[in-house]
């Protein structure tokens, strides 16, 4: 997956539309850039914007699952929950987007968007559900299927879950050790998929169970061996013995088939002169 743009509007400090294009100019050319400014100047922001775009979530937003406290104007006709990603847009707008596009692990371009707006377009208005939409950019083809189904192919199609792109990913501030803490097993299973090197875990897999089974197929071979009693030395030799003289038998009884057609053969040639 490779994110190639992004573009917002109302979010945060960042009023007014903006679209940074990924693949042009100093940022296409570039492997490695850092994103600097003031304080406030938006720099997490950005990255706000491509985790609503693609998930429907915040970094900043982690720490406050569990706070239900109210925020907003005293003019607002709602207060959302301090925990609400809807309060990302900018105060005095009345709605506010978030775009990226990106190369999927299919190797198409897609277009994520994540939406927000208030009621009769007022900058007071109550807030409405947030609206999001997948898009084959190549076909136009846009993504039908539940938020459930939405979220579960863009995970596909980035190769991450949520979980796993904030920790290995965005890691926001206060979280740089995310991917440190996080279980063996997680580190593991998250490496393989940032990597692509899961195919292997895969076949390694298939190899051990294929071992597995030649292994079983070989123990119940090597018993049936061994439930085959073979013939002593003294057996061996009767058989043997009755081989050779069949063997004789059957020959002389062919050279005496032989003889007799013979003889027919010349009885019918005397016959044929008399």
């Amino acid at each position: 997956m490779k994110i190639l743009s992004l573009s917002g509007e109302n979010l945060a400090s960042l009023t007014g539309p903006f679209t940074i294009d990924f693949t042009k100019g100093a940022l296409g050319a570039a492997g490695l850039f850092a994103i600097t400014g003031n304080t406030g100047a938006g720099k997490s922001t950005l990255l706000d914007a491509i985790c609503l775009a693609l998930y429907d979530e915040m970094p900043r937003f982690i720490a406050n699952r569990k706070n239900v406290a109210e925020v907003g104007r005293m003019d607002d006709e709602e207060k959302l929950k301090a925990n609400d990603v809807r309060g990302i847009l900018s105060r005095g707008h009345a709605s506010g987007f978030a775009e990226v596009q990106f190369r999927g692990c299919d190797g198409r371009i897609w277009l994520a968007r994540w939406a927000v707006r208030r009621a009769r377009n007022r900058s007071e208005g109550r807030f409405q559900a947030q609206e999001r939409t997948l898009t084959d950019v190549e076909s136009g083809q846009v993504f039908s299927g539940s938020k459930r189904e939405l979220q579960d192919r863009i995970d596909e199609l980035v190769g991450l879950s949520w979980e796993q792109f904030r920790r290995a990913v965005i890691l926001p501030q206060g979280e740089f050790a995310a991917f440190l803490k996080s279980d063996a097993n997680e580190r593991s299973a998250l490496l393989e998929r940032m990597t692509g090197t899961e195919l292997y875990s895969a076949i390694s897999i298939q190899t051990y169970e294929r071992a597995r089974e030649e292994q079983q197929k070989l123990a119940t071979i090597a018993q049936r061996l061994g439930d085959v009693a073979l013939m002593d030395e003294a057996t061996r030799e009767h058989w043997v013995s009755q081989q050779v003289s069949l063997s004789t038998t059957l020959k002389h009884e062919q050279q005496q088939q032989q003889l007799m057609q013979d003889l027919r053969d010349l009885n019918s040639r005397i016959a044929a002169q008399l």
